[in-house]
């Protein structure tokens, strides 16, 4: 999303919303410690029983929309997988995760608009590409993000009516500068057949790979994730903004997972040199994916004889 002002379409609301950046935003509700860091909702390495656990998770979601997970993978898989990221950004390898080449790459793009939009500094984690054949730390990382969203996935079904039934590539990105970035939402589809299609996109999740954040430092960066509420999506871009904030820094070992239909959220700046990286990944319900595609490619039908028929004229 760029930097001005943007609408999309809720399912609150049916109403064009306006993500202004100069609203002010609501207070923040959880935020880092500056002694040890990130408050987690679930600490996996105090859960004895994974299937507990999950619930746990599931039913924080349910309530807030959003949980922060200390996910207990080994501290030197973390480092492996930063000194990996480290790799990639020194051989300039980190692009937009989508380029545009054809219809199909345009239909993808239109697809993951919301989600991707501020992204611009991105790797996909996939063994097709060359550069990640030896990146084993951060294909292990992406599987394993994989299988615990996968675990989650029928909770969420049975609980929330959130359903899933793929997960999309992992992505790895990084933040650095003092680049801005938009608060939004990642599915902010719309009721009525003229507002933003239905992407798919159910569960996103944010998972960060840097050992060396200190928050005795207070460096920036990070997620902040609005609380408007965790049954609907907000019923207008101002009550999303002024709500409560849940503030998560990029500190190695946490996983955010948020609902991509409901839960407003934007990247913090890291302001300077510093670079972050992250893990993202999506449930995805390929009904809606495949539904998203041909509404697209319907408007853009439509378009097209519309452009013919003022020709004709």
């Amino acid at each position: 999303m760029s930097e001005k002002k943007g609408k999309v379409k809720t399912k609150a609301s049916k109403e064009a919303m306006r993500w202004a950046d100069d609203e002010q935003e609501g207070a923040i509700e959880q935020c880092p410690d500056k002694q040890t860091g990130n408050i987690f909702d679930v600490k996996m390495s105090e859960e004895a029983d994974g299937v507990l656990a999950a619930k746990k998770i599931a039913k924080i979601l349910k309530e807030r929309g959003v949980c922060v997970v200390q996910a207990n993978a080994p501290f030197d898989l973390c480092c492996a997988a930063h000194d990996e990221a480290e790799s990639l950004w020194e051989d300039d390898l980190f692009k937009p995760p989508i380029r545009v080449h054809d219809d199909r790459s345009m239909l993808e793009a239109q697809l993951w608009n919301r989600a991707l939009a501020d992204e611009d500094k991105t790797v996909w984690i996939v063994d097709t590409e060359p550069h990640m054949q030896m990146k084993n730390a951060l294909k292990l990382l992406g599987r394993n993000i994989a299988d615990f969203c996968s675990g989650i996935g029928p909770l969420l079904a049975t609980e929330l009516g959130i359903d899933f039934d793929r997960l999309g590539k992992p992505l790895l990105a990084c933040y650095t500068g003092d680049k801005h970035y938009t608060l939004h939402i990642d599915n902010p589809h719309g009721d009525d057949e003229d507002g933003m299609p239905d992407n798919g996109l159910r569960l996103s999740c944010t998972y960060y790979i840097n050992p060396h954040w200190n928050p005795a430092e207070g460096e920036m960066g990070g997620l902040d994730v609005h609380l408007s509420g965790a049954s609907s999506s907000p019923s207008s871009a101002a009550s999303a903004r002024k709500s409560p904030r849940v503030r998560v820094a990029p500190h190695a070992d946490t996983l955010v997972l948020h609902l991509s239909e409901r839960m407003a959220h934007r990247v913090i700046a890291t302001q300077g040199q510093e670079r972050w990286y992250a893990i993202q990944l999506w449930g995805l319900n390929g009904a809606a994916m495949q539904q998203m595609s041909k509404k697209l490619m319907a408007r853009r039908q439509q378009g097209y004889k519309a452009e013919s028929d003022d020709d004709i004229d």
